[in-house]
């Protein structure tokens, strides 16, 4: 109990002299010597004490936002979310695996607690570098942020990460309020959609991981949207931006989604034939919006 009043004084006086609006609570460690003064256990002693002082700090500072961090996810638990604004979810910030991450962690919650970074290139946990617009795709759907030294991108770099973040600001609403579906495609596509609880307003991701094994991409069936009405359907890109090239069969389709009008589809055949995938290289995000008519 004297520690963690010590530790609430110590940290509290901190964010009052200062201008600090985030703290990262990390806990990267093994517990091996938890127990109490009389030889009892004390791991729960310590995760209560933990929950007690971020509440009495939080109490004192409202405006201070507190993520949550422990060892790829230790302490991502429900209780934490009572006293911390997000979790994060891994220090591996390479793209390509925080697509399995990720698609965990939204199995249990809201993608809006999730902490996901656009990260330097190469990774520093893994070495692999990935294009930006992969990695910004990647993180889009969690609590983006930036986890690279912007001083060194180039200006083009830098022009094309501040039309990622424009595309979070404009969509964040619609990644963070009501239902994530999560689902796999023919030939190694991954994606998710966002949208309200009918499927009347969608936000699709697909994801490429891996190298297409077809001479044909397979289309993607979206099997939550409503088959009795239609969808205008429109690629979302960062402005100033062109979409993902490759050989395929389906260009003029792509074309359509790229102009003011979108394309108008049927959500049945969206839901049973599904979505024309474009044949693209890995490691490519392809982001459509689906508006009901």
């Amino acid at each position: 109990a004297s520690w963690n009043v010590r530790s609430y004084h110590m940290t509290s006086a901190l964010l009052a002299a200062h201008p600090i609006g985030y703290l990262k609570w990390d806990h990267n460690r093994d517990l091996t010597t938890a127990g109490l003064a009389d030889g009892a256990p004390g791991y729960r002693a310590q995760v209560h004490a933990a929950y007690a002082l971020m509440a009495r700090l939080r109490a004192a500072h409202p405006a201070v936002e507190i993520e949550s961090c422990s060892g790829g996810g230790g302490r991502i638990d429900f209780e934490v979310l009572r006293h911390t604004h997000r979790v994060w979810t891994s220090d591996c910030n390479d793209a390509l695996s925080r697509l399995a991450i990720q698609r965990g962690f939204l199995q249990f919650f809201p993608p809006e607690v999730m902490g996901a970074h656009v990260g330097t290139a190469p990774a520093h946990s893994t070495g692999r570098s990935q294009a930006m617009a992969f990695r910004a795709t990647v993180a889009l759907p969690g609590h983006l942020g930036v986890e690279l030294d912007v001083r060194h991108l180039g200006e083009d770099e830098t022009r094309e990460l501040q039309g990622w973040i424009a595309i979070y600001k404009q969509w964040r609403d619609r990644l963070h309020h009501g239902r994530v579906w999560l689902g796999q495609g023919g030939d190694g596509l991954l994606w998710q959609a966002h949208g309200d609880e009918a499927a009347s307003d969608v936000l699709l991701l697909a994801y490429r991981p891996v190298p297409s094994s077809h001479r044909y991409t397979p289309a993607l069936q979206l099997p939550m949207l409503d088959s009795s009405v239609r969808y205008r359907l429109r690629q979302v890109l960062p402005e100033g931006t062109v979409r993902p090239t490759g050989r395929h069969n389906t260009a003029p389709f792509f074309d359509a989604l790229n102009t003011p009008e979108g394309l108008v589809v049927d959500g049945a055949w969206l839901a049973q034939a599904g979505l024309p995938m474009p044949r693209v290289q890995a490691e490519t995000a392809f982001i459509v919006h689906l508006q009901k008519l």
